[in-house]
């Protein structure tokens, strides 16, 4: 089967079985790969009232039908399992060459159970799998791991790539990582902490194989064809000069920018020195991309001194210039590069972690946490103080056990959850619904909680996509409720179906959705139509929003946080906030949900 290898391997940790299982066509049909095809499998095979950590709980690497060709934005793949940060429904969309590897190694994704009695590695060469004692990779940050496994893998043929946990995966911080190589990230989700708690160190592969497409001679013409489009595509140029941070002035401009906790609407004078073209002459060394990427937005940076002082190694995006720079009232790009940096090595997600220092600030200046609960001087824009909390969470030491948790249950431990931003216990992203009210019914109707990229409100709104095709194309009004709920019902389908052919969000936004098609079709050979595959998309919301129900969540998770429906005083978005009510009531209506907000039966579909 051209596109998808119709396989994957189970790897059962506890008894050292590994076994091929195959995949019928129709799956791929109905589901695509990627996340689709996990949900499916979870609903199908696994207990999806499993605790998050428990052996029982699987961890599922899944590539979609582009992953490993030549088309732009399709070196992606999944990771899925469910959250220990939320309880419930947990995926990535990671990055790299790590999805690509496990194509050309000839599967379509590797699912982990059980629990191995002491630390191992996977290791995938060819179709040839095994796993290896990692004792001696137990204890290591993420990048000591990713070098030693190169030292001790490299061999001829292709590239080896990795992916493994730090620390605070080890220690089952709750909002862990998983770290492919050294510049791209499964953040979210706390993931990290399942693979630490299954005692999976890193997982290695060598892809020797050879993608074949349907038809060859079309994808040929469709790479070059699409190659071309974003060579002459604005966003994609200014994306691959700027990097994701160049949404930081304009987002500051729209209201879309935290500041302070989300407490704040905006703080012009952090833009002198947290923005893209500072960052461009002062810290950036080179500029690369993940596999097949013709734009390459990602970026390498470097502190040569200072306090913030760092090695040559992946730089900050916009998400975490705004997490652990604005959020926390710190203008210092160094630091935040350096809390960046130590976030990666030690294997946490830079959000969750952000937010976790913003809510602790908040709760000194108000007298709620101060240097005698935490042991730390966490002021407005301490970074020494913040280095610190990132470390001692990681290793769960003193204080930092508390932070491991997450900011929700840290906030209610405070007694003040009113401090915490989140959706189902997941951190807001950085993008205010206050500044563009789809964001907060994506954040409520999203799958795993509050997150930018479940579905796509976030290119729509604020004007990096359209898809005319299906009736979205701007400009859209930010701060207004109205005509929202239809956007997003649209939007989510999309989000989905990214998400399950694995592909980039950002690429996507710069490609229609017929481009979308046209490279399936000469992958896959499938005469797939955008009407089905938007079907397709809706299916799978479904089928996870189905897990969300019958884990107990429903209408009482589809809310924000009072934060987010607290207007702010300054700033573009002040006096705006989302409404909720109807909107919720708008897309329910377009969904078919009833009034808890539960799939019907006949949209659950196995």
């Amino acid at each position: 089967m051209k596109g998808f290898c119709a396989r994957y391997l189970e790897v059962d940790l506890g008894s050292g079985e590994i076994r091929v299982r195959e995949f019928e066509e129709e799956l791929f049909r109905k589901y695509i790969g990627g996340t689709g095809l996990a949900a499916y499998l979870f609903l199908k095979e696994m207990d999806p009232l499993v605790d998050p950590l428990s052996p029982e709980n699987p961890l599922m690497f899944f590539c979609g039908p582009l992953t490993g060709t030549s088309f732009p934005g399709s070196g992606r793949s999944s990771v899925v399992a469910m959250s220990p940060l939320s309880g419930l429904w947990g995926e990535c969309n990671v990055g790299g060459a790590f999805g690509a590897a496990v194509k050309l190694a000839g599967f379509d994704g590797i699912v982990f159970k059980g629990k191995a009695p002491g630390p191992v590695l996977f290791w995938l060469d060819g179709d040839q799998a095994e796993l290896r004692d990692a004792s001696h990779l137990w204890g290591l940050d993420t990048y000591e791991t990713n070098e030693r496994l190169q030292e001790e893998l490299k061999g001829d043929g292709a590239s080896v790539r990795t992916m493994q946990i730090g620390p605070a995966g080890e220690n089952g911080v709750r909002f862990a990582a998983i770290v492919n190589e050294i510049g791209s990230v499964a953040g979210r989700c706390g993931l990290g902490a399942v693979m630490g708690d299954k005692n999976l160190k890193a997982v290695a592969v060598r892809g020797r194989g050879k993608m074949e497409y349907a038809d060859p001679e079309a994808a040929r013409e469709i790479s070059k064809r699409l190659a071309d489009k974003l060579k002459g595509h604005l966003l994609a140029g200014t994306l691959h000069e700027l990097g994701t941070n160049g949404a930081l002035d304009t987002g500051m401009l729209s209201g879309d920018v935290p500041v302070k906790n989300w407490s704040v609407g905006e703080w012009m004078d952090a833009l002198d020195t947290l923005n893209s073209f500072y960052y461009n002459d002062n810290i950036l060394v080179k500029i690369v991309g993940c596999y097949a990427c013709t734009v390459r937005c990602k970026r390498v940076v470097k502190v040569d001194e200072g306090p913030y002082a760092m090695h040559e190694h992946a730089g900050p995006e916009y998400e975490t210039v705004c997490l652990m720079g604005t959020n926390l009232m710190n203008a210092s790009l160094e630091a935040v590069a350096k809390a960046n940096d130590l976030c990666n090595r030690l294997g946490m997600d830079t959000i969750a972690m952000g937010s976790v220092i913003a809510l602790l600030m908040e709760a000194q200046e108000k007298g709620i946490a101060g240097e005698g609960l935490t042991g730390l001087d966490l002021s407005w824009g301490n970074m020494e103080a913040a280095l610190e909390a990132i470390r001692l969470t990681a290793a769960r030491d003193g204080f930092g056990d508390s932070m491991a948790e997450g900011s929700l249950a840290l906030a209610t431990s405070l007694g003040a959850p009113e401090l915490a931003v989140t959706v189902r216990g997941m951190d807001f992203p950085a993008h205010d619904p206050r500044g563009f009210h789809g964001y907060g019914l994506a954040y409520a109707m999203g799958t795993r909680g509050a997150c930018h990229l479940n579905s796509v409100n976030l290119l729509v709104e604020g004007g990096m996509g359209s898809w005319p095709e299906i009736g979205l194309k701007g400009p859209y009004k930010g701060m207004t409720s109205k005509g929202k709920a239809e956007i997003t019902w649209k939007c989510l389908s999309i989000g989905q179906l990214f998400n399950s052919l694995c592909m980039c969000e950002f690429i996507g936004a710069f490609l229609s959705l017929d481009d979308q098609v046209d490279m399936l079709r000469a992958a896959t050979g499938f005469d797939w139509t955008l009407d089905e595959l938007l079907e397709c998309g809706w299916r799978i919301w479904y089928l996870k929003r189905h897990i969300l129900n019958l884990r107990g969540s429903g209408r009482n998770d589809d809310v924000l946080p009072p934060k987010a429906m607290t207007p702010t005083e300054e700033g573009t978005n002040a006096g705006s906030i989302p409404n909720m009510e109807k909107m919720l009531a708008e897309i329910y209506e377009l969904a078919g949900l009833d009034a808890e907000g539960t799939v019907p039966p006949d949209k659950v579909e196995i």
